[in-house]
């Protein structure tokens, strides 16, 4: 048999037992396999994560494993079905299970099929826009609390904030990967969905993209409430989790943290209804800063969480050993300089690697906090976006040797009390300020890395 009668054979062995054909990702699994492809290349040619290739295939050799009594794997599917019995059946002689009959004729419409097909059971992961995870590191304890309140609690909106590179896609991704599971094992979810909300898509425009999901034949409406409502019918249908990340992109630039720009205000009535509504499902939102109407509804004790990433600690140990630094010992430094955030140790290790030949200790010998290129043009993207009252209160905060309270912050950036106090509130909406207590007092400091560069681009 050549490669097409062996994909028309498996198509049509795939529709007697479920009723359902085959998409163009799953045409394309089994037609790649037949010439020999790894899932790297068929993810390459198909723009889907290697992750969910694989995971559509071990669907493919489950669903052809139970038709055919055998088991089906990559490595043996061609095999199998070249095998002389299966080839008869192909052409109407033979039955290949005991509910099965395949008749070359008209396959799809034969009338000898001793069972009606069944609708299978709906299990969708849809990636392809979702970035690659190359590395991973740690995060245990993050994981098992995310697992948790997803699995256990059945959250059903959790927002998972962090500065920028600090980790927040990689940590959903694994996170979907671990507890959906894979091969035989029954996935937590009917639905998996990944969007980015980057270059800030109207709320009319993601709901209709998202019902097409679960129905292609959807007709695009320009009325949010009937899409609201349609979503909602599978939401509490299926259980769907579905991510959106860059959350923070829905925000004015130049303003005070969790303003919505113009004509993206219906995203915070969507992102409560999600909250406040019962159905099945967990809507994972990814920011950089708070998102204002999950803030309030967590305070109000409806199922909504929100996790808050920091430094990757000792488990950052792993970026300098697979970069190959040298000198262990500065290791810890270099670490909590550069806050723990995987993005920025990786740029300033290929720093340490190009200018200092992987000797961190002739790297940290400079008592001054040294940005890399890339990483001041990581933080200068994020500063064009705060609103010029931030950028006057975190230019004070960062000339001070000290941690610096409110009504010092107040006194030295002539602000009113009133400004004052959303200001700041703001700058710990977006993660750029700690806060602590001193001797009863609150005070406020500036992470090292931030202060280092509005220090060294003040104007």
């Amino acid at each position: 048999m050549d490669i097409q009668e062996v994909l028309k054979l498996a198509e049509e062995l795939i529709y007697d037992h479920t009723g359902e054909n085959l998409d163009y990702l799953q045409k394309t699994i089994l037609q790649r396999t037949l010439e020999g492809q790894t899932y790297k290349k068929i993810a390459e040619e198909t723009y889907a994560s290697e992750t969910h290739v694989r995971y559509i295939g071990a669907k493919l050799w489950k669903i052809l494993s139970e038709i055919l009594g055998e088991n089906i794997t990559k490595a043996n599917f061609r095999t199998i079905l070249e095998n002389a019995k299966i080839y008869n059946l192909a052409i109407g002689r033979d039955n290949i299970t005991n509910n099965i009959n395949i008749c070359p004729s008209n396959p799809r419409n034969s009338s000898t099929k001793t069972n009606p097909p069944q609708t299978p059971t709906q299990y969708i992961i849809d990636l392809d826009k979702a970035p690659e995870i190359i590395n991973f590191y740690g995060r245990t304890e993050e994981l098992s609390t995310l697992s948790k309140w997803i699995v256990s609690d059945r959250l059903r909106v959790i927002s998972l904030l962090g500065i920028s590179g600090i980790g927040k896609t990689t940590l959903s991704l694994q996170l979907i990967q671990e507890i959906n599971g894979f091969g035989d094992q029954t996935p937590t979810f009917n639905y998996i969905i990944y969007r980015t909300l980057r270059f800030s898509p109207t709320l009319t425009t993601t709901l209709t993209n998202l019902l097409q999901i679960f129905a292609p034949e959807t007709k695009t409406s320009d009325n949010i409430e009937t899409l609201l409502s349609e979503l909602q019918k599978y939401l509490k249908k299926y259980r769907c989790c579905i991510i959106f990340d860059d959350v923070q992109k829905l925000f004015a630039p130049g303003k005070l943290a969790g303003q919505y720009k113009s004509g993206y205000e219906d995203y915070q009535d969507f992102f409560q209804l999600l909250v406040t509504v019962s159905h099945q499902s967990c809507l994972l939102l990814i920011s950089r800063e708070k998102i204002p109407e999950i803030t309030k509804l967590e305070t109000e004790n409806y199922p909504v969480r929100t996790l808050i990433l920091g430094s990757l600690g000792a488990a950052a140990n792993e970026i300098c050993q697979k970069r190959q630094l040298a000198d262990r010992e500065s290791w810890e430094k270099l670490i909590n300089n550069y806050q723990g955030n995987p993005r920025w140790l990786d740029i300033v290790a290929t720093t340490i690697q190009e200018l200092f030949s992987g000797q961190v200790a002739e790297f940290m010998e400079y008592e001054t906090l040294i940005l890399p290129e890339a990483l001041q043009a990581e933080l200068e993207q994020q500063f064009e976006n705060l609103s010029p009252v931030e950028i006057r209160i975190m230019e004070k905060i960062a000339n001070q040797n000290q941690p610096i309270s409110i009504g010092e912050t107040i006194r030295k950036s002539e602000l009113s009390i009133q400004e004052s106090v959303n200001v700041i509130q703001s700058l710990k909406k977006r993660l750029l300020l700690d806060r602590q207590l001193e001797n009863n007092l609150t005070v406020f400091t500036l992470n090292p890395v931030w202060k280092k560069y509005l220090i060294s681009n003040k104007k």
